[in-house]
This record gives structure tokens, C-alpha cells and sequence, in this order.
């Protein structure tokens, strides 16, 4: 688990953002969401001149296993706070490290972070399952399922929902079980696996191999960003999260105290997966470098998954076979400017409701 670490101030700080949530709710529809549209500029005569065209929100519920260690509290963060999405709402998920029931701690490291962001909306938090599937066939029912499908149909293949995965795939395999049909409505954009062509993993796949069988065999379309990519691109140091979010308020802070308690709570462990004491990687973040268009990609005949966590490539015919995207690059200076830059501009929508 991860300390929560808070200076007394921090924390009445931190309450505060509670107190005004009715005002920010009130304020929405003409305050931050305004802020990332282009204001008409003025010609000669007056005239307003053509406004810049606004892409609609993106449409993401994230299923996550927060509190396992600290990136997917730096994803959801960024996801929360970005213009670009509209965050459904989060399903939590299993881990070996989380305190049992696995999914209902989850969720409470999930509330920990909303807590401390400036967000004039919280999504809806659903505590999924807390055990792996036992069977390809056999479904673990519960709210954060049923939600993934009632979302999904107001989609199509045309226009699918983002299912980010960033911790074991229960509960998306749980829903993909007892609606087979909603592989044709979501885009899954997932963190896992250690490579491509070999699969294996040690982690988020590792925790539910049955669920990333059923996920593989969907008709959902699939995006994968592995560990060595992530590893490779996403390391942040300790002197570089301070840097990035120490002078940008309780929310910024936040971020800071619990990349500092990661690093601290097993130093060997640090060093034996990225090779410095003070570098850890934010795997998870990868998923949102590939929707904002921070990444490069491979496209690839989509595998099975073997019970080893091997991948097992067909050597029949490639055409007319399913596809995954596999993210081979990342621009993580291009990702941590979005996520500095739209914390600032919800930094600063709260302090003005404020006044």
C-alpha cells in the first residue's frame, strides 16, 4: 500500500476542495470546461470570426488496481483533470498486494486520489472483483460489470467506447462473457505484457490470465502498451516528479509524496526493476499517451495466450485475421506538458470559485 503522506495544512487544504463541490458543480457549464475552448476573436468591424472546431470528449471508463503501487494513481489523475475525455466512471480490480477484499481497497486508494484533485465532478467509482476468473466461460457478476455493459450501448463499431485496462482484466472479461456482443462496442487500450512477439508477463496479465484470454478472443479492438517500452519511456526520477508537480498545489503535492513513499518503501526492489533507487516507471500512463496521440505503434496478426502467458501465433493465413496494435514509442515529454498543463488550468479554475 501507499503512504499517504500530508502535512496538517495539506490536509485542511484537502478538505476544502469537499466543501465547494456544489459551487464547482454549479459553475461547470460556463467555468473550466469554457477555459479549453478558443474564444472567437473580434475583425474590424466587430465580427466574431470562425471559432476553431472542438472535438468531442472522448468517452473512457478506466478499470484499475490502485493502491498496488503508485502509477495508476498518476494515470487517473491525468485522465481526470484532461479536457479530452469524458470519464465515465472507474471499476477497480484485484492484486496480489492489495489488502483483501482487493477490489473495495482499490477503490478507496481511487476516492484517495479524487479527494485531493480540483475537479468540479467526481466519476462514479465501482468496486469490481476482488478474485480471478476460474473458468473462460465463467463470468465474476458484479456492479463495476454491469456497468461496462449498460455504458457500452449507446456505442457501435463505429464509434466504441475506451476501456482502459491498467490492472488484471476481470472485470472486462466478466462483461465481454455475459455480453458477447459488447467486443463490437469498446476499443480496449491496455497496459500489459512484457514484449511483443513473446507475451509474458509479471503483473497486470499474470493476475488474470483466463480474462486476457477472453479479452484476445473478443471482437473488441485492442491496443497494447508493454513493459519494456514503458520501462524504457516512462521513468520518472525522484528529483524529476518534484520538478514536475511539487509547486503545483495539494493535488501536485500529492503526487510528489506518494512517488517519494513508493521509492522509500523497498529500495532493492526500486533498483532490482529499473536499475536506480530513485527512477520508478508509470507503466500505466501509457494507455493515455496512446489516446492523446503521444505514441508510435506496430500493427500486428493478433495472438492467443497459452496458460504459460506465452503468446501462441497462428500460422495460417494473416488476412481477414484480428489485429492488435502493439505501442512501440513514447513521447513522455509531450505527456507530463499535458498532464503540468491541464492541472494548472483545474488549479486554477478552483481557486477562482473560490474568490
Amino acid at each position: 500500500m501507499v503512504v499517504k503522506i500530508l502535512s496538517v495544512e495539506g490536509q485542511m487544504q484537502s478538505k476544502s476542495f469537499q466543501l465547494v463541490t456544489l459551487v464547482l458543480l454549479l459553475c461547470w457549464g460556463n467555468g473550466f470546461a469554457q477555459t479549453n475552448a478558443e474564444k472567437p476573436q473580434r475583425g474590424r468591424r466587430g465580427k466574431a470570426a470562425s471559432q476553431k472546431k472542438i472535438l468531442p470528449r472522448r468517452a473512457v471508463i478506466l478499470t484499475t488496481d490502485c493502491g498496488a503501487e503508485m502509477d495508476d494513481q498518476w494515470t487517473l489523475a491525468q485522465l481526470a483533470v484532461a479536457p479530452e475525455f469524458d470519464l465515465r466512471g472507474i471499476v477497480t480490480t484485484h492484486a496480489p498486494s492489495l489488502k483483501a477484499p482487493a477490489a473495495e481497497t482499490a477503490a478507496g486508494s481511487v476516492r484517495e486520489v479524487l479527494d485531493h484533485l480540483p475537479l468540479a465532478a467526481r466519476p462514479s467509482v465501482f468496486a469490481g472483483s476482488s478474485a480471478p476468473l476460474t473458468a473462460k466461460n465463467a463470468a465474476r457478476k458484479n456492479q463495476g460489470v454491469d456497468f461496462i455493459i449498460e455504458q457500452s450501448k449507446s456505442f457501435s463499431t463505429a464509434h466504441r467506447l475506451v476501456v482502459l485496462i491498467t490492472g488484471a482484466a476481470t472485470d472486462v472479461a466478466s462483461a465481454l462473457i455475459l455480453d458477447p456482443t459488447l467486443g463490437d462496442r469498446i476499443e480496449v487500450v491496455a497496459m500489459g505484457f512484457e514484449r511483443y512477439p513473446e507475451g509474458n508477463d509479471s503483473w497486470n496479465v499474470k493476475n488474470d490470465v483466463r480474462a486476457w484470454q477472453v479479452v484476445l478472443e473478443s471482437s473488441a479492438v485492442i491496443v497494447v502498451g508493454d513493459a519494456r517500452v514503458t520501462l524504457r519511456d516512462l521513468r520518472v526520477t525522484r528529483a524529476s516528479a518534484s520538478e514536475l508537480f511539487a509547486m503545483r498545489g495539494i493535488a501536485g503535492q500529492y503526487l510528489v509524496n506518494i512517488h517519494t513513499a513508493w521509492l522509500d518503501r523497498d529500495p532493492p526492489f526500486i533498483e532490482k526493476v529499473t536499475g536506480s533507487r530513485d527512477t520508478w516507471a508509470i507503466w500505466d500512463s501509457v494507455t493515455l499517451a496512446y489516446l492523446l496521440g503521444f505514441t508510435k505503434s506496430s500493427t500486428y496478426p493478433r495472438p492467443a495466450l497459452g496458460d504459460d502467458l506465452r503468446f501462441i501465433h497462428s500460422s495460417s493465413n494473416d488476412q481477414g485475421r484480428a489485429r492488435v496494435t502493439w505501442i512501440t514509442a513514447i513521447d513522455s515529454d509531450k505527456l507530463w506538458n499535458h498532464f503540468t498543463k491541464n492541472l494548472d488550468r483545474a488549479n486554477a479554475f478552483f481557486k477562482r470559485t473560490l474568490k
